[in-house]
């Protein structure tokens, strides 16, 4: 059996699962129980075998500490909302800008300051810019895609201080540590360059923004003299509720929960809406009634960020190594763990001692940690469906009817593509990483490339999707704000994505090609 075509059953199943109900922890669970009744075919013997495996995985020392770190983080975020600081930060950027380059400077130089999570840069930053670019007149879906451009593409190969950083290097760890590699941090810092559409994207992005948008301003009427338009059949109000409801973004990004994305979902959503059915954001709630302060946003930002250069560096130092040696040979999960504590107890006291009630600081901090169970979830089965799927020879099995068969060069661009597709469909840039990641370590330990490159190509795919697709929470987050069509919106996306699509598909079959 082992090595066997048993070996990609798990796979057939969480794939067409997942693309069907648009739910990957339910493709991840299925896809588990399938693989450990394969190893197990007994009754009971079948459902021990998940168990442990999900036991065994979370319960290493990198993975727990992970774990902890997705939670703070979601805590960190809730924080900064219930504080005040990011109401404070849009007002002061909104009193700055005063020219159309200077507002798309701004926008650039924001991501500065809002590059944790792309749905918080979204959900910051866009509100106020699309006010400030109505008095010059430039264009809705220019504006929006000035911002998004530098929201998942950005994040995705930021290195340090984000969730995705988190996630990503879980994804390493099992992955890695199935195919005998190196830390997960460093192979995590690896893939960066091989994100070949993230880094495509941000040069296109721009180049548009400074060479196009900035310098062709419409001449028409102020559009915040114009009817607002029609959202999906739904008339544009200040920011919509749609989005003020939008609580859990990470958990919507790793498609844990189903948040369709068009009409008739809005037209649900209203439903809930009339029948009292919606519960109110706590934190968001708070959040209105929060005293604006800028200070609130950035000097935690700032702590987190040192104190992470300084924990991981810490860790990887050692006699003789010089500073970038110890930055890759770092412990990176107990150094961002080590800085986000630290950063979270400093807000704490920092927002007591400027008069914060201590009730709307511990709601911060629980509402916010809980938003990221999901995310949380989605990586433990993540990690157990790699180790039954390490177990049962999938690596063996793709290096016998894939590698031999296939030409080298042509895999790592048709996993790249085929990972576009799925994320296109998903809508989400964690569930096809989550889905797609361990093919890739497979494919690479069988000859197809480097884990490097492999895994930098399904990074790649997922950042495809979660930029473009009009099933992204950050497409009907940005649409919904700017008060433009969901559709109308991804598909402008989509037709300036297309050409570094079709590059970057290139880019890896020329790598494959030179390795050969």
């Amino acid at each position: 059996m082992h090595g066997s075509f048993a070996s990609i059953v798990p796979f057939i199943v969480i794939i067409p699962v997942a693309l069907l109900t648009k739910q990957v922890i339910l493709g991840l669970a299925l896809g588990l129980f399938v693989g450990c009744y394969i190893e197990h075919p007994r009754p009971l013997a079948g459902l021990e075998s998940a168990i442990t495996y999900i036991g065994r995985e979370v319960g290493l020392s990198g993975n727990m500490s992970l774990v902890l770190f997705l939670y703070l983080f979601g805590s960190f975020v809730g924080l900064l909302r219930v504080s005040g600081g990011v109401k404070g930060f849009s007002r002061w950027m909104e009193a700055r800008i005063h020219s159309p380059r200077g507002a798309f400077v701004f926008t650039w130089l924001s991501s500065l300051f809002t590059f944790m999570a792309p749905d918080f840069r979204i959900l910051t930053v866009a509100p106020i810019v699309s006010r400030v670019f109505e008095r010059f007149r430039i264009a809705k879906e220019q504006v929006a895609f000035t911002i998004d451009v530098t929201a998942t593409p950005l994040c995705a190969v930021v290195p340090i201080g984000t969730a995705f950083v988190a996630y990503m290097v879980g994804l390493m760890h099992t992955s890695a540590h199935h195919a005998g590699a190196a830390s997960p941090y460093a192979l995590f810092l690896a893939t960066i360059p091989y994100n070949f559409l993230a880094w495509a994207m941000l040069l296109m992005g721009a180049f548009l923004t400074f060479f196009r948008f900035s310098a062709h301003v419409r001449t028409a009427t102020p559009s915040a003299a114009r009817t607002p338009r029609r959202v999906d059949g739904e008339q544009g109000r200040g920011l919509p509720r749609l989005v003020h409801e939008r609580r859990g973004a990470f958990a919507l990004e790793a498609g844990a929960m189903s948040f369709p994305q068009d009409a008739a979902v809005q037209r649900g959503m209203r439903r809930r809406e009339a029948s009292d059915e919606e519960v109110p954001d706590p934190v968001e709630a708070l959040a209105k009634r929060a005293h604006p302060s800028a200070l609130n946003l950035v000097f935690p930002l700032a702590v987190l960020l040192a104190s992470t250069l300084a924990f991981t560096v810490i860790s990887g130092y050692a006699p003789g190594r010089t500073l970038v040696q110890a930055f890759v040979q770092a412990n990176a999960a107990k150094a961002m763990l080590e800085a986000l504590i630290l950063t979270v107890v400093v807000m704490a006291i920092l927002y007591a001692v400027r008069g914060t009630p201590l009730n709307r600081i511990m709601v911060g901090f629980l509402q916010g940690g809980n938003e990221m169970m999901p995310v949380i979830v989605l990586l433990a089965l993540i990690w157990a469906v790699s180790a039954v799927a390490s177990d049962l020879g999938f690596a063996q099995f793709c290096q016998r009817e894939i590698v031999q068969y296939v030409p080298r060069s042509f895999i790592i661009p048709a996993l790249f593509i085929f990972g576009c597709l799925i994320s296109y469909v998903l809508g989400s840039s964690f569930g096809t990483w989550a889905i797609l990641m361990p093919l890739a370590f497979s494919l690479a330990q069988g000859g197809a490339g480097s884990l490097a490159i492999a895994a930098g190509a399904v990074f790649a795919s997922g950042t495809f999707g979660g930029f473009v697709s009009p099933l992204s929470d950050n497409t009907v987050a940005m649409a919904t704000v700017m008060k433009v069509s969901v559709m109308d919106y991804a598909n402008y996306k989509l037709k300036t994505a297309l050409i570094p699509v079709a590059a970057c598909a290139v880019g890896y079959f020329l790598l494959g090609a030179m390795a050969r």
